[in-house]
């Protein structure tokens, strides 16, 4: 695979992800075209964050749980602990993702549009694992989450409570991106814990990372035109 644009086409695949999850759901087609999508997403992660041995061999063995699990879920159900597993392991992967992107960013000389991308890829994959960490607290801790003042339900498409983990990604990124329009509430303490970091990290992020990268770039951009005049 090619390595321009590796940010680019990861960025594009995990909104397309964040965005279908709830439609698909609805019109009964979410578990199967929702498997293929993270799929894909896997191996956009896997081909963005490096290509080196060791990076590879990491991803091998935590890919490989993920997809295979997704599987089981998708083509014979599940029930909660095979769910929570199944989210540990999408926690691992995203983490993993974010970091070694962050850490190839930190290390490229110069900042192009798809490194910025990638900073917007770290951004939306904190989001992804904080949907997977609170889905793993509603498992672990029924009524973590409130939605309208009622417990979470389990839709009737599916036989775990992971499945309603298109509501908790929504809350997610409202949290992350500090919204909060109080139709899903977190009650339990280690939930409202997990929330008030979410909320901290995604402001921390854009001030600071995706700002630094942003006015790299356009001080990189300033310093060409003014080379090329001079030429």
């Amino acid at each position: 695979m090619s390595m321009e644009w590796q940010y680019g086409r990861l960025c594009a695949l995990l909104i397309l992800s964040i965005m279908l999850e709830l439609p698909l759901r609805e019109a009964g087609y979410g578990s199967i075209l929702f498997g293929v999508l993270m799929v894909l997403v896997s191996y956009a992660a896997a081909s963005a964050a490096g290509d080196t041995p060791i990076l590879r061999r990491i991803y091998l063995a935590i890919v490989a749980p993920v997809i295979l699990i997704n599987l089981k879920i998708v083509t014979m159900g599940s029930g909660d602990l095979l769910a929570a597993i199944g989210a540990s392991f999408q926690v691992a992967l995203l983490s993993f993702t974010a970091l070694a992107i962050l850490i190839h960013i930190l290390r490229t000389q110069r900042v192009s549009l798809d490194t910025i991308l990638g900073g917007v890829c770290v951004y939306l994959l904190i989001g992804e694992t904080f949907a997977y960490l609170f889905s793993m607290m509603e498992l672990i801790r029924g009524g973590s989450y409130l939605e309208g003042g009622h417990l979470l339900k389990v839709p009737p498409n599916v036989n775990h409570l992971l499945g309603r983990r298109p509501e908790l990604t929504y809350f997610s990124y409202l949290t992350l991106t500090t919204v909060g329009y109080g139709d899903i509430v977190p009650v339990a303490p280690m939930a409202r814990v997990l929330v008030m970091l979410e909320a901290l990290l995604g402001q921390i992020f854009l001030a600071t990372f995706l700002a630094f990268l942003v006015g790299n770039y356009l001080a990189q951009r300033h310093e060409d035109r003014q080379k090329a005049t001079e030429i």
